[in-house]
């Protein structure tokens, strides 16, 4: 195994969080763009919480990306 390995291998698993992470943010704005829905107070709230959630990820693995 050469020196580059990990880092070959770092970036390709920081490429599929970041690919798992794009799709999570779009299967969410999905959900909230469906203009039948009809969400409860919990569901909002889960989704809202999501987006925190999806946020934080979003800003640890751009400085992982960025390293």
């Amino acid at each position: 195994m050469g020196v580059d390995a990990p880092s070959r291998t770092e970036a390709a698993d920081l490429a599929r969080l970041r690919e798992r992470l794009d799709d999570l943010g779009r299967r969410r704005t999905a959900v909230l763009e469906q203009p039948a829905l009809i969400l409860t107070a919990w569901e909002r709230r889960q989704l809202e919480g999501m987006r925190f959630e999806l946020a934080e990820v979003e800003w640890h693995l751009t400085r992982l990306e960025s390293s």
